[in-house]
């Protein structure tokens, strides 16, 4: 008998863990995919800084990848190539392309906005180039 009751207790507790576990996973791949663009946005105006020339951020057309192109060359940085996670996808981003330039600036400032089931995350590039994450 002890062992039944042990055995429903146990399952009790499974059935009400469960759902809030995907849920927490869920929250975590959102965020996840928030510190990835955010740290991208980071490392292209670094790099616009440090190079002394300007970089152009790209998304791609299914708003899944994005990555870091020379102003100049037209080339992709290949390091810079990154993908949000499965379930994430931009929803809103400025119409033009952003620009970083050596003294750290950015055009068009502006808001990159994604979502999935959790919620959504918008990272926010100020004229001045700085970088803040924000929960939506």
């Amino acid at each position: 008998m002890e062992l039944v009751i042990a055995i429903a207790c146990a399952t009790i507790l499974l059935i009400v863990a469960v759902p809030n576990i995907v849920q927490l996973q869920k929250e975590w791949s959102l965020w996840g995919g928030a510190r990835i663009l955010e740290t991208s946005l980071q490392w292209g105006r670094m790099q616009a800084v440090a190079s002394n020339s300007p970089v152009i951020f790209e998304l791609d057309d299914i708003r899944q990848e994005f990555c870091w192109v020379d102003a100049g060359s037209g080339g992709r940085f290949a390091e810079s190539v990154r993908h949000l996670p499965i379930g994430i996808r931009f929803v809103a981003a400025p119409r033009r392309s952003l620009r970083f330039y050596q003294h750290g600036n950015a055009v068009p400032a502006g808001t990159y906005t994604i979502a999935g089931d959790a919620g959504s995350y918008s990272v926010v590039v100020s004229p001045g180039g700085r970088i803040r994450l924000q929960r939506n």
